[in-house]
């Protein structure tokens, strides 16, 4: 894990703040002692060294250092105006504070802005558990023409416990040049790694940290076999719960899209256990899955109300020119920001409660310890091809059962979906028909738009009846609803073909 060096205090006699200037470091090593840089002075007229800035931060964790575990720091920044950051091993990069949380500091502290790690910490209590003292020096080199072609920095970092006088340091010597090193960088490049006899790291990136807080090591979980089903499902799983931590935070921040990508990923777990039943044991799958079937619901209200306001100027497109004019479209778009807003704060609401923290904990103990169900020992790709079929005979029973209504077809679109998602989890480990995962991706859309307009049409039929009770004029609702019922039936029509070619 890794992290930038800070910033030194722009040179007051220069024009340019030199640490704006350059990119990443291109080149590092690591100083064993105390030796000086080398001299660089002989390589351009103008060199200039910054004083030596300190930056102390101190590393907040749980008492029994969940997020160093995961390998992710949470830090603050304690000199001048206290500032927040997260290092998941690439660098640091801000925090910003929690959506629908006080901010203001608390009399026992400051307030953690905890979102950004609540997919690990899960409620339990942080505090301050390292301090580090990053202290840099900068020596800028600039060509004939003023330009900073390079500059080198000195950095050295002290590292200790809070609760112990134990202290860790390093100290790094960190290239960086403009991007087109001329003879200037490649001089001092060589006098640096001559000074250094280290032949240094040649990939572009952040200077190197200490070493983070690593899990005593214990005796690990005896996890299935190799090309057994239990191990399939195991790495399937494996690949899904990273999926979902690297969401959490995106929907906790409310940023663009997050929503359905959340939703998507309980969807591909909850087809997982449901279509390989009997590869893990099912006292513990099938809680997971109602779990999780639980918060997709909640995650479903909030993704249809983000459609729903997404789709207001599509359906507007499909009238005719002058049916819906801006006072309309303003109104229905200020109704339709409020609910989701509303859906999703309410999303987030959950994502802090003792009843996701459990299916995340469930989870994590599916793909710690795999507990075995009764096929766990089965060949994995005979019991990946049996569990596809029983797939295929589900939405053959499905079709065979609609009437051919909007509510049938939502039922033949969550089968066809489940079958999609079970393909798709299978990979490359058997032949089960991985050609069709395109028809059944369209019939997936088709029907799903269906499903969208008429939640539309509802809408602004509803957004109509409080209209005209405030006295508005309702003509362009009834023109958005009639443009979005002659979606549902377009999309019904082409589901139907779709469904017949399957």
């Amino acid at each position: 894990m890794e992290t930038s060096p800070p910033a030194p205090d722009p040179d007051p006699d220069t024009d340019t703040a030199t640490a704006d200037v350059l990119a990443d470091p291109r080149h590092t090593w690591r100083i064993p002692d105390d030796r000086r840089l080398p001299a660089i002075d002989p390589y351009s007229d103008a060199v200039h060294r910054t004083p030596p800035v300190t930056v102390r931060e101190t590393l907040w964790d749980t008492d029994d250092r969940v997020l160093a575990f995961e390998g992710v720091e949470l830090l603050r920044a304690e000199d001048g105006s206290p500032t927040w950051s997260i290092d998941r091993g690439d660098g640091p990069t801000p925090v910003p504070d929690d959506l629908d949380r006080a901010t203001a500091p608390s009399a026992d502290g400051p307030v953690v802005p905890r979102d950004v790690v609540e997919v690990f910490l899960r409620g339990r209590t942080v505090r301050p558990v390292r301090v580090r003292d990053t202290t840099t020096t900068l020596v800028v080199v600039r060509g004939k023409d003023g330009k900073v072609r390079v500059e080198v920095a000195d950095v050295r970092i002290d590292e200790g416990d809070s609760d112990t006088t134990l202290v860790a340091s390093g100290r790094w010597w960190a290239l960086t040049d403009d991007g087109h090193p001329g003879s200037i960088a490649r001089a001092v490049e060589r006098a640096l790694t001559d000074a250094a006899d280290d032949p240094g790291r040649s990939d572009r990136g952040p200077v190197p940290r200490l070493a983070p807080v690593r899990r005593p090591a214990t005796a690990r979980a005896h996890l299935p076999h190799s090309g057994t089903a239990a191990a399939f499902v195991r790495e399937t799983l494996v690949g899904l719960r990273a999926d979902l931590v690297a969401i959490d935070p995106l929907v906790r921040a409310d940023e663009r899209d997050a929503v359905h990508a959340f939703r998507k990923v309980l969807r591909r777990t909850r087809s997982v256990l449901a279509a390989f039943r009997g590869a893990l044991d099912r006292d513990a799958t099938e809680p997971l899955r109602a779990a999780l079937a639980q918060i997709g619901r909640t995650a479903g209200t909030a993704r249809d109300a983000e459609v729903l306001r997404d789709r207001l100027l599509r359906s507007a497109a499909r009238t005719a020119a002058g049916y819906v004019d801006a006072r309309t479209l303003d109104r229905l778009g200020s109704r339709f920001e409020h609910t989701r807003a509303t859906s999703a704060a309410e999303l987030r609401r959950t994502l802090r409660t003792a009843a996701w923290f459990d299916a995340l904990g469930a989870l994590d103990r599916l793909v710690d310890s795999a507990p075995t169900g009764g096929h766990a020992r089965d060949d994995a790709s005979a019991f990946v091809t049996a569990r596809i079929e029983r797939e295929r005979a589900r939405l053959a029973k499905t079709l065979d059962r609609s009437t051919g209504d909007l509510v049938s077809l939502h039922e033949i679109r969550k089968a066809a979906r489940r079958l999609r998602y079970a393909l798709q989890a299978a990979g490359g480990l058997a032949d089960v028909g991985k050609r069709r995962l395109g028809r059944l991706r369209r019939i997936q859309d088709t029907l799903g738009d269906a499903l969208d307009a008429a939640h539309a049409a509802d809408a602004y039929r509803l957004a109509a009846v409080d209209a005209a009770a405030d006295g508005e004029d309702t003509f362009g609702y009834g023109a958005l609803a009639t443009s979005e019922r002659a979606v549902v039936e377009q999309r019904i029509a082409e589901g139907r073909r779709l469904l017949a070619g399957l």
